[in-house]
């Protein structure tokens, strides 16, 4: 969806180009689907080229909840807004210019229903922004330093590869490790990634 044949024509060449997981349709109007044509989408593409469609997207969302994934792509969104799209259920927010690789990742983002956000997005959002229901106030957030081993644990290091990566000993990691199971309530550093990636801690 976007506010011109022209541009709604250029995001369906860019989205189907190199992308297999199926269909790309254009919408017909620059005006969110509804109904219908909105049950029948997997992902929803939404342009968001100034301040009425970014709230507009929201009224959207609001009132026509469904089960599709949905890319917004705006450039340099405030905070709030990021965080109001998030709450509706917003899976990514990206440029309004990206490469085909970067709306192909936006895309695979929310077909599986997790959440993306380039870096003018995710700046100063803290994970209480992303996932605020899970993050409520009984559960401890982690400190810088478990958000930098939860990451390298997603890249598969083990305990010793990640106190060499950090300059910390490998009793330190282990510590890390066993604070970040708890906090998320993993039983195992495979949980805690999958954790991880589904809340936002670890970007894709």
């Amino acid at each position: 969806m976007a506010p011109s044949s022209a541009r709604r024509a250029s995001l369906s060449a860019l989205s189907a180009k190199g992308f297999k997981r199926g269909t790309v349709e254009i919408a017909t109007s620059s005006g969110f689907l509804a109904g219908p044509e909105l049950n029948l989408a997997d992902i929803v593409v939404a342009d968001v080229d100034g301040s009425s469609p970014a709230a507009s997207l929201l009224q959207f969302m609001d009132a026509e909840p469904a089960s599709a994934g949905v890319v917004a792509l705006i450039d340099d969104p405030d905070r709030r807004w990021v965080q109001a799209a998030l709450r509706a259920g917003v899976n990514a927010i990206i440029s309004r210019e990206p490469s085909a690789d970067e709306l192909h990742v936006a895309l695979a983002a929310a077909d599986a229903g997790m959440v993306l956000l380039d870096p003018s997005s995710a700046r100063g959002l803290a994970p209480a922004d992303i996932y605020p229901s899970e993050f409520g106030p009984y559960m401890e957030p982690l400190t810088p330093r478990e958000f930098e081993v939860l990451r390298l644990l997603s890249d598969g290091l083990g305990n010793k590869e990640i106190a060499s990566r950090l300059a910390i000993s490998e009793h330190t990691a282990k510590f890390h490790i066993s604070s970040i199971l708890g906090k998320l309530s993993a039983t195992s550093r495979t949980e805690a990634v999958s954790l991880g990636i589904r809340r936002g801690l670890i970007p894709i």
